[in-house]
């Protein structure tokens, strides 16, 4: 199959290993060579994968027609947005993240995050802030609930509240899955009708880690409605140290790419972001995260349903 490449490449994110070609190149077998088995490639390949891994792995895709709110275009109120989780649901800068589609390892009880951000629209004449709060419920399956504050002062104008629960496990041949819903009380969709994706946005995503050589890399593959503009997303993240984080991403509508600072390490509770949306512009933004005990929901719920 003359176009079989890419798309093996991304049923290999599944753990589902293909037929490799004999006589394609070395990057294309070195592509082949990439799955979710953890088997290792050749040191030339990993770094030629690095910097393809955004193309490869939406093959096809291009910008959506219509593109969603713009209060959601800068930063993901799900897991894996703007900081990084590994599959135990832990706040771990070794761990998956990216910048505006989640990750299917999902926070469990205890965890908890607050972030800011500022970000653009997309005429990127006008500032776009985004407060982000939320926490996690349960040791498995784990469940998160988040709320998503848009341009206006937290207490007055929240507006967006989601969740997403992970009932599959990563295993060593198998992803971790996760099903959820950004803006699950449609205030965004009520309040611009005009806008076609917005409101109500249903998804599911996979999340699985793979070695390239002696490197972490995490693949996110999902599909989903709403702000994912009925379209595929997918993105690559990986650990450059205890202290950094590189991420590349398509979010359905735009292509981003983002580096994350730990300041104290792999367990700092702050991770500051610096990303580009592809069509809004910069983002910057801190989030912190810790442990905190149930009663957090209450305030966390309470926000997100005002008008």
């Amino acid at each position: 199959m003359k176009n079989g490449i890419l798309s093996n490449a991304i049923l290999s994110c599944f753990g589902i290993l293909m037929p490799k070609p004999a006589k394609n190149g070395i990057l294309s077998n070195a592509i082949l060579r990439f799955s979710c088995f953890g088997i290792l490639m050749p040191k030339p390949a990993s770094c030629a994968l690095l910097l393809c891994m955004a193309a490869v792995l939406i093959p096809g895709t291009s910008y959506a027609k219509t593109p969603p709110d713009e209060q959601y275009a800068n930063i993901s109120p799900l897991p894996g947005g703007g900081t990084a989780i590994n599959s135990d649901g832990e706040s771990d800068g070794l761990g998956a993240m990216q910048i505006n589609i989640p990750v299917a390892y999902t926070p469990g009880a205890g965890y908890a995050n607050l972030g800011l951000y500022e970000g653009g629209y997309f005429d990127k004449d006008r500032g776009n802030g985004s407060g982000v709060y939320g926490m996690g419920f349960g040791t498995w399956p784990r469940l998160y609930v988040s709320g998503m504050a848009v341009s206006s002062i937290i207490f007055s104008d929240s507006k967006v509240f989601n969740a997403q629960f992970q009932f599959v496990k990563e295993t060593d041949s198998t992803p971790a899955l996760a099903i959820g819903a950004q803006d699950i009380l449609n205030k965004e969709g009520a309040d611009n009708k005009a806008t076609t994706n917005t409101g109500i946005g249903y998804y599911g995503v996979a999340t699985k880690r793979f070695k390239i050589g002696e490197r972490d890399v995490y693949g996110v593959l999902g599909y989903g409605a709403g702000k994912f503009a009925d379209s595929i997303f997918g993105g690559v993240s990986t650990p450059l140290s205890d202290k950094f984080t590189f991420t590349t991403e398509y979010d359905g509508y735009q292509f981003n790419t983002g580096l994350a600072w730990r300041p104290t390490g792999r367990k700092s509770p702050v991770t500051v972001l610096a990303a580009y949306d592809g069509q809004t512009g910069p983002l910057v933004g801190a989030q912190v995260t810790g442990n905190i005990s149930g009663w957090w929901a209450i305030p966390v719920i309470l926000l997100s349903l005002r008008n």
